[in-house]
């Protein structure tokens, strides 16, 4: 008579280690898919672009916005006015402005365009950059005292949430490799997925939810009414925020299907690939088998 083949019994503490393990996944690409968020905002192509925005934004309020023309069309008449064909719209400030330099350009990219320049260097030399552009020296030494939350974007933060991400990222990696060595079949796939579908479902929402704001700040602007902390931020945060929101809400959609993904696949695996206990090994042969 054949033996068959003895399958040992799942230790049961591995049910324990698998849910201990997972929430403290749970936790860990929270804070992993934060700070990936964090990089990307911070690389230089999306950093300078988000300072330019913000600076251009936190100076045209007053005037009406960053659509609001005025502005514009009193530095294209200095600049037709000038016998050089050039302007400085900030005295003390090393950025001229030139008649083909806003050429075709609307309000909006005329200003982002003229605050890029100050941007730049910001971005890549911190406030010691933007103070090289200033002869005033007490505008420099202003610049030099801190400039707030606007020295977050730099190209130094940026390579110290890159190293935050991979050392997160790593201790994930280590997480999630216990969760499959715990979780037992199938649910070597699902367990990952639930994980991974639970952590993004929170941003998601979150993020469609800031989203609908932005877009309804949008469609009522308060430039150039009366001014609060409220309105004077709420519309600073139209303006900033779209881009940052649009590529959270493609990160968190594909975590999303990738943990529906393998919640499908363990799904799958489980209706359809049945375990039969007591099969003998496919090695082995029965009386039956032997030749007569």
């Amino acid at each position: 008579m054949a033996s068959e083949k003895v399958r040992k019994p799942r230790p049961y503490w591995h049910v324990d280690a698998k849910w201990i393990t997972g929430i403290l996944l749970l936790f860990l690409l929270t804070l992993t898919i934060l700070i990936f968020i964090l990089v990307q905002l911070t690389a230089p192509k999306q950093g300078i672009s988000f300072l330019t925005t913000m600076l251009a934004s936190s100076f045209s309020y007053e005037s009406g916005g960053l659509d609001t023309p005025d502005d514009v069309a009193i530095m294209r008449e200095k600049i037709a006015q000038s016998p050089n064909g050039e302007w400085q719209p900030i005295p003390g400030m090393q950025i001229v402005v030139r008649a083909e330099d806003i050429a075709g350009k609307t309000p909006r990219e005329a200003r982002l365009w003229f605050f890029r320049q100050w941007a730049e260097p910001l971005y890549y030399d911190g406030p010691e950059g933007l103070a090289n552009l200033m002869t005033d020296p007490d505008m420099q030494k202003s610049v030099k005292e801190g400039i707030g939350p606007l020295d977050f974007m730099n190209a130094g933060t940026h390579s110290k949430l890159k190293i935050a991400f991979a050392f997160s990222g790593a201790v994930s990696l280590l997480f999630l490799g216990l969760l499959v060595v715990f979780s037992y079949r199938f649910g070597r796939l699902g367990s990952p997925g639930c994980v991974i579908f639970l952590t993004a479902i929170p941003g998601l929402v979150f993020m469609l939810g800031l989203r609908g704001w932005i877009e309804q700040t949008a469609q009522n602007p308060t430039g150039g009414g009366e001014e609060t902390f409220i309105t004077r931020y709420a519309q600073l945060a139209a303006d900033v925020l779209p881009d940052v929101v649009r590529q959270a809400i493609q990160t968190y959609t594909i975590l999303i299907f990738l943990g529906l993904g393998l919640i499908f696949l363990a799904l799958i695996g489980a209706i359809f690939i049945r375990e039969r206990p007591g099969k003998a090994p496919a090695s082995a042969k029965t009386e039956t088998d032997l030749p007569q």
